[in-house]
């Protein structure tokens, strides 16, 4: 009888399976379904049907999680260079590009037939959309143009307006202005990543604009524009009849805070400030993102 301790049998697929869950960017895309969930409570509230509800977030996850993947496999190379990337399944060779390029392909199938069952075609457009211009759009042109990211707010814009579609099989005004906070909220957001991992980002081939030539100056102004433009269509949902008093108030309180972030980014330009707004835009979306909703429950 062996000394030795027996190796576990089920140590290399547990591995394997947390590298399938890891391509899929589980902790960013929970909040692509968290906006998902809110359009679709800022449309019927507790009208809804909640199986359609839960088939309607599954779906979304499986397509996110299955764009995360596609996105993972094209960038493999690129990722490989990157400090904060070259951990991820493919380029540390825990997983093969076409087992990669296999689960992205069968969670987004999975994802949009979830959807094509539960809710309807305008829902599974809208998905197939997004998916498309992620993988096939902004990707792409991260390595070509900082305006990349402008490119890739389209995308990410397109979740809440997808939870209304479901619940309404229709774009009512509270999807557009969904679409629009959500299109002002990630610039400032994304800046600050591109900020924070701008010489990583150089070394991987990606054109981001903190690293092009003036850049620095430019983000700073966009950060602050973004940030204001934000607050600005956050409370644009009070004047439109879309929200009321208690709305107003969180969504002012949260803006504020979050054009401070932005402003005092811009004069310290500082890895730390970049920090501090990331950590705020994050906290801002879901906080104003449940205000809406519950103003409209």
């Amino acid at each position: 009888m062996s000394s030795g301790a027996a190796p576990r049998v089920d140590s290399g697929v547990g591995r394997r399976l947390l590298d399938v869950v890891a391509l899929t960017k589980p902790r960013l895309n929970a909040l692509t379904v968290f906006a998902v969930a809110a359009g679709w409570a800022a449309a019927v509230g507790r009208r809804g049907d909640p199986r359609v509800f839960a088939a309607t977030v599954l779906g979304s996850a499986l397509v996110a999680g299955g764009a995360s993947a596609l996105n993972q496999f094209v960038e493999r190379r690129r990722d490989a260079l990157m400090t904060r990337t070259a951990g991820r399944p493919i380029p540390s060779g825990r997983l093969g590009a076409r087992d990669a390029l296999a689960v992205g392909l069968a969670a987004s199938a999975a994802g949009l037939v979830s959807l094509a069952l539960a809710t309807n075609a305008l829902t599974v457009v809208l998905a197939a959309f997004c998916e498309v211009w992620y993988v096939g759009v902004y990707t792409p042109l991260k390595t070509r143009t900082s305006l990349n990211t402008i490119a890739g707010t389209i995308s990410g814009a397109l979740p809440p307006t997808m939870g209304v579609a479901a619940a309404t099989g229709s774009l009512p005004i509270e999807a557009w202005f969904l679409f629009s906070l959500m299109v002002a909220w990630q610039l400032p957001h994304f800046l600050s990543i591109a900020w924070i991992y701008r010489r990583d980002y150089e070394r991987g081939g990606f054109v981001m604009l903190p690293s092009v030539e003036g850049g620095e100056g430019q983000t700073a102004r966009q950060v602050v524009v973004q940030s204001f433009l934000t607050l600005v269509v956050s409370l644009a949902a009070v004047p439109f009849g879309l929200a009321g008093r208690t709305y107003l108030f969180v969504a002012l309180g949260a803006g504020i805070v979050l054009l401070g972030a932005g402003l005092a980014f811009a004069f310290a330009r500082t890895d730390d400030a970049a920090r501090r707004l990331l950590r705020v835009s994050i906290a801002h979306l879901p906080v104003v993102l449940t205000a809406f909703a519950l103003d409209r429950v």
